[in-house]
């Protein structure tokens, strides 16, 4: 009876154990594109509410020092998914980094001429302006792509090269009339101090510059595709939260990063983003589904005006395959 009972007891165990191996959640680590900032929010979200848990994801995210080194650590696959920019993940792309873009959240990108005052309405306006730019970002890639789309040239402007933040002390003290950036960032900033500004964002006048999403390891993608569907479904739950509770999704984010910018700031990045989600060629479609024709555009710019070398066609850059309907 005793050796009965043991032999029941332990296949009791070994059926608890296989059970909860079965169910085990898979790990995941997520290589983010910079230090904390509001972008970033849905995610944080996702994993705040419980929506990667659900999803069978324990998902692990972590900080970045910027797009580039994003696309090179997920290429090997030290962190096989990563929120970054497109237009730098296409950049890694043609250079043969091994990843793909599975998701393209912010698809309207946010660079724009912000200006001080009223006057700067459309692009022929921005003729003989005070513009500061820097020529390692990505908007200093874009600037010569949106002159040119409308008429102009780099001539036409006054352009000062500089750092992003000298660029705004600059036209904060009135010593530049625009400077090239994204808009979400140095527009409330200006608006807190009591100034006007106009903005002309690029995606508006001519300039397909897709911003942040979603990329992948090719080899993790191909071995572990259940994963990846999980994470983006998941992650645009927690998108479509931050966005039906922005007040909450902003306090959440304030608390889990201990960013100390004022709550108002977030939310209007927020809103920003909200308003961004598509772009002509995905208008009507589901959130994060990206359209080949503006991966051509924005490959044409970038091997235009940003250095691009081996462009390929934009089968090679991403895939909507991954996310649910």
């Amino acid at each position: 009876m005793k050796t009965t009972f043991r032999i029941m007891a332990g296949a009791v165990a070994l059926s608890l154990l296989s059970a909860s191996a079965a169910y085990a959640a898979d790990k995941v680590s997520v290589r983010l594109d910079w230090s904390w900032w509001p972008g970033q929010t849905p995610m944080l979200v996702a994993k705040e509410k419980g929506f990667y848990k659900d999803a069978g994801l324990e998902v692990d995210i972590l900080q970045g020092q910027g797009s580039k080194t994003t696309t090179l650590v997920v290429g090997e696959n030290r962190d096989p998914i990563g929120h970054a920019s497109l237009s730098t993940a296409a950049q890694s792309i043609s250079a043969g980094v091994p990843i793909t873009a599975v998701a393209g959240f912010w698809q309207k990108g946010p660079i724009s001429l912000i200006c001080l005052g009223d006057t700067v309405k459309k692009p022929a306006d921005v003729k003989g302006k005070r513009v500061g730019s820097t020529p390692t970002g990505s908007d200093g890639q874009v600037l010569p792509a949106f002159l040119r789309a409308n008429g102009l040239d780099v001539k036409d402007i006054s352009l000062v090269n500089m750092p992003g933040d000298a660029k705004f002390a600059a036209i904060s003290s009135g010593q530049l009339d625009c400077i090239s950036g994204d808009d979400y960032y140095y527009a409330p900033q200006l608006i807190a101090q009591g100034k006007t500004v106009s903005i002309l964002r690029y995606a508006d006048w001519g300039v397909t510059n897709l911003s942040f999403g979603i990329i992948v390891n090719n080899t993790f993608l191909k071995d572990n595709p259940d994963v990846v569907r999980r994470f983006l479904a998941a992650t645009r739950k927690g998108l479509d939260y931050t966005f039906a509770n922005k007040d909450e999704a902003v306090q959440l984010f304030i608390k889990l990063t201990g960013n100390t910018q004022p709550a108002s700031f977030h939310k209007s990045a927020l809103e920003s983003y909200e308003a961004s989600l598509h772009t002509a060629g995905t208008e009507g479609k589901p959130t994060g589904v990206m359209s080949a024709g503006d991966w051509d555009s924005m490959n044409k710019t970038l091997e235009q005006y940003g250095g691009m070398t081996g462009r390929k066609d934009s089968a090679s850059y991403f895939s909507n395959a991954f996310l649910a309907p």
